[in-house]
C-alpha cells in the first residue's frame, strides 16, 4: 500500500498518479501493465514513484482497493434494502445498480474485469487473502435467501455463485453502450434473473 510520502503529496498530485494508474490497469491486466507507462503519462520520475509505492504490485493493490471502495459506496443503497426484500429482489437490485456503476465509471469497472481475468493468480489471491476487497456480498445475500426459505437448501452455493456471476457479467459487459435504454435494460436484467429464480425456489411436494 502507499508509503506515508504518498499521502504527504498535494491532493492534486495524488489524484494525478491515481488517474494514470487507473488508466493503465483498466487497459491492461496486472501482468501486462507498465509502471514506466504510468510515470511517463503522469510526467513524474520513476525514482519518485518508488518513494510513494514499493513496486508495481503495491500501486496495483492500492488502485484495486480504491476501485472496490468506490463500488461499495455506489452499491450501498442496495444493501440498505436487504432487510426489506428477499434474495431474488436483492440480486436484481444488485445487478441493476452494478450495471449503472459500469456505465457511470467505465475505467473502474474495467479494472475489476481485469482483476478477475488476470493470469497472475498469486497477486489476486494475495489481495483477496488480505481482504483488501470485499467478495462476500453475494454469499451474504445467498445466506439470507437460505435462512428465509426462498432458496432451496439443496442449492450448491458454488454453483449458484458461478451461474449468477457468469450471467451478470454478460448482462453488464454486453450492454455498456450508452445508447442502451436504462429502463428497458433494468427490466431485461430482472427477466433474466427470474429464469434463474425458478431454478432456486424450493420445490413444492
Amino acid at each position: 500500500m502507499p508509503k506515508p510520502t504518498f499521502f504527504n503529496l498535494p491532493e492534486e498530485k495524488r489524484n494525478l498518479i491515481f488517474h494514470h494508474a487507473l488508466l493503465e490497469f483498466a487497459q491492461f491486466p496486472y501482468e501486462q501493465a507498465s509502471l514506466s507507462a504510468i510515470v511517463s503519462r503522469a510526467a513524474i520520475a520513476k525514482g519518485s514513484m518508488y518513494q510513494y509505492f514499493a513496486d508495481k504490485k503495491d500501486l496495483y493493490k492500492y488502485v484495486v482497493q480504491e476501485v472496490y471502495q468506490k463500488k461499495r459506496e455506489f452499491l450501498q443503497p442496495v444493501w440498505d434494502q436487504k432487510e426489506k426484500v428477499n434474495f431474488f429482489e436483492l440480486a436484481s437490485l444488485y445487478y441493476q445498480r452494478s450495471w449503472h456503476f459500469a456505465r457511470q465509471y467505465p475505467l473502474y469497472h474495467q479494472v475489476t474485469v481485469n482483476f478477475w481475468d488476470s493470469r497472475d493468480a498469486a497477486v489476486r489471491e494475495e489481495i483477496l487473502r488480505k481482504k483488501e476487497i470485499r467478495i462476500t456480498e453475494f454469499s451474504d445475500m445467498l445466506e439470507l435467501g437460505l435462512l428465509s426459505g426462498v432458496v432451496t437448501p439443496e442449492a450448491d452455493k458454488d454453483a449458484v455463485w458461478f451461474v449468477y456471476h457468469a450471467v451478470a457479467k454478460a448482462l453488464i459487459d454486453n450492454f455498456l453502450d450508452t445508447s442502451v435504454n436504462a429502463e428497458s435494460h433494468e427490466a431485461y436484467i430482472n427477466s433474466v434473473l427470474t429464469v434463474l429464480e425458478r431454478g432456486l425456489r424450493p420445490r413444492k411436494e
